[in-house]
């Protein structure tokens, strides 16, 4: 038995007896050291004996922790943990919360140890696009081109609703390279060109329709934002506000505006969604039903 087992020994021998107990904090190699004269090397090769049984979990940041007999490790961390915590900050707190610090704080780990997993803030951003995307529920392509692109753009609307702030995140003029954004592309476009549209129209109706969808998902964070810093639903803030733009819209000088204030409007974001996309699938269908005439 060389020295380092000789330590472990006496430490299994501590955990066994229950006075080093599951929680507690294990010997760092630094008191090894101290405790048993010994030099650095041997001290790692202790705690690494006692890892390697299961007898203490170690982590960078927080040193090594004794476990219970039956509980198991606990997992290494992964890029997708790293990217997934992130996503969840930036789900609850918008994606301008998610500093290294923050999400360092969140995974119990050193800031600089956020860097082995993401190299940067902005691969950071790009990599929770792309976690996102993934998640897309995307339906078999069928034979109606319209229910098609249909299904992309409110796949799409779900992922805004889930995620406020995937609308903002999203490039329409310079987009990241995003694998998992392959499928939702490969899908739409493809029903793009069943509906009999060359490569170059295909792409152009797209960009619109991605665009669409993108604007109203980008009124989907500030309403939740000022919602939480006031209290106020935005059906709210406009009964405390209406008798001031009524003010600035008389009758005789706005009688449109006059009569739609004088009207009741239950906002919805849904409903918006709901009319626009109608709207311009209606638009596309017929200038599909004219090129085929």
């Amino acid at each position: 038995m060389n020295r380092a087992e000789e330590i472990a020994a006496v430490l299994r021998e501590r955990i066994a007896s229950g006075r080093l107990r599951p929680g507690d904090r294990a010997p760092s190699t630094r008191a090894i050291m101290r405790d048993h004269h010994v030099a650095m090397g041997t001290a790692t090769r202790v705690l690494a004996l006692l890892q390697a049984e299961g007898l203490v979990d170690s982590a960078p940041g927080r040193g090594s922790v004794v476990l219970a007999p039956d509980r198991p490790r606990a997992p290494e961390l992964t890029a997708h943990d790293v990217i997934a915590a992130a996503v969840r900050i930036a789900d609850a707190e918008s994606l301008p919360a998610v500093s290294m610090r923050r999400l360092a704080a969140a995974l119990d780990i050193p800031t600089m140890a956020v860097y082995r997993y993401v190299p940067s803030s902005v691969e950071l951003q790009s990599a929770m696009l792309d976690h996102v995307l993934g998640e897309l529920e995307l339906p078999e392509r069928s034979p109606d081109w319209r229910a098609d692109v249909e299904a992309v753009a409110r796949a799409m609307w779900e992922s805004m609703k889930a995620h406020p702030w995937l609308a903002g995140a999203l490039s329409m003029t310079r987009p990241g390279v995003l694998p998992n954004a392959m499928p939702m592309s490969e899908h739409l476009l493809g029903a793009l060109f069943d509906a009999g549209l060359d490569p170059q129209l295909a792409f152009t109706e797209y960009l619109c329709l991605l665009t669409l969808v993108r604007g109203l998902g980008m009124t989907i964070e500030p309403e939740l934002a000022d919602r939480a810093a006031t209290g106020v639903t935005e059906d709210e803030w406009m009964d405390t506000t209406l008798d001031d733009l009524r003010a600035i819209a008389p009758s005789a000088e706005y009688p449109a505006m006059a009569r739609m204030l004088r009207t009741t409007y239950p906002y919805d974001v849904d409903v918006l969604l709901d009319n626009a996309l109608t709207r311009y699938l209606d638009g596309l269908a017929t200038a599909v039903e004219s090129r085929a005439t």
